[in-house]
């Protein structure tokens, strides 16, 4: 956002996430807030004037907090009123200055009729003023983007490239870790062993953080023993059983296949003879596993990548099934007998 304003863009941001129930309450506030910045005060959490079936927020208004519910009427007239305004604002916005959009959670554009209406407004406004404006879309689940970009279908189809996962952090992170624990308790972190453990969390820094912080708490802990804690906290957190348990027994057998074979081809005649034969079958038909594929894609569990890989949404949940899948099936058949 900084390196844009300093090109001479206006910034627009909106987190679809914030008003779940309506993306396009989220998009107008955002818009509106790039054309007349207000303070936190002045906001009053007027904007949830706009429409959606119902809506309830909290927060700290003056020093008063306070609840607001909104009850709307019918969603489709109102989504339609909602597009018409982002038009309209980002129309003003483009007459100042280039715009910048930045939509998080843009996979919500998908999630219902009513939200599409919103993509459409999107796609008209873009393709109005194509050179005065740029969105960048972000989400949190790849397959899910793939709903609004991808797919022929998608609402906006004609407008994303192909989706590509953010850049992962490296050494500079690890680095800055080491630089921060020692100023705050004069003790030493190994770098190289930091840095086995970030690979260890496939490169995500929130569980990594987590478990040096765990380390500055209590001294006695290890890296190892900080990282073996993060990793149970994870599990416990994403209740990875749960999710097994939600799978049929073809869908289990890919999801292993893949853990253990990214590259695997689930069509191949090699890899169906396998699959049937663990599952005391004569054969599989292709079309089953790709109605099993398709399952696991919307459950956000794996999905097929551009590389024409299979890829877990979660690293943790994919660690799980490598690690203790054979056990939970285990303790459930036994519970079963």
């Amino acid at each position: 956002m900084p390196a844009a304003e300093k090109a001479g863009f206006l910034v627009a941001y909106s987190d679809l996430w914030q008003t779940r129930l309506s993306p396009g309450i989220a998009l107008i506030r955002g818009l509106e807030e790039a054309l007349e910045p207000k303070t936190l005060t002045q906001k009053a959490w007027t904007k949830l004037q706009e429409p959606v079936k119902k809506v309830r927020a909290k927060g700290d208004l003056g020093g008063i907090r306070g609840e607001l519910e909104v009850e709307l009427a019918d969603p489709k007239k109102e989504s339609s009123d909602m597009a018409l305004r982002i038009e309209e604002l980002i129309g003003k916005l483009v007459a100042k200055k280039p715009l910048l959009l930045l939509v998080d959670e843009a996979q919500e554009l998908a999630r219902t009729r009513e939200n599409e209406l919103i993509a459409t407004a999107l796609r008209t406004a873009l393709a109005k003023h194509r050179d005065k404006m740029r969105v960048v879309f972000t989400g949190s689940s790849r397959s899910q983007l793939s709903h609004v970009f991808s797919n022929t279908d998608a609402p906006l189809y004609t407008v994303g490239g192909a989706v590509q996962d953010f850049p992962l952090l490296g050494r500079e992170l690890i680095e800055f870790v080491v630089g921060k624990f020692f100023s705050s308790t004069q003790r030493s972190l190994d770098p190289d062993e930091l840095w086995k453990a970030f690979l260890g969390f496939h490169q995500q820094p929130e569980p990594l953080l987590e478990a040096v912080v765990a380390m500055m708490m209590d001294p006695s802990i290890s890296l190892a023993k900080a990282c073996a804690l993060e990793r149970a906290n994870q599990d416990r957190d994403e209740n990875h059983e749960s999710t097994w348990a939600s799978l049929d027994d073809l869908q289990r057998h890919l999801v292993e296949l893949f853990a253990d074979k990214p590259t695997a081809k689930p069509f191949s005649t090699e890899v169906r003879k396998r699959l049937a034969k663990a599952m005391g079958l004569n054969a599989i038909e292709s079309v089953t596993i790709q109605y099993a594929l398709r399952r696991l894609a919307e459950k956000t569990i794996v999905t097929k990548s551009a590389r024409n890989l299979y890829i877990f949404e979660s690293d943790a949940f994919e660690r799980w099934v490598k690690t203790m899948a054979a056990v939970s099936t285990a303790k459930n058949l036994t519970r079963k007998r």
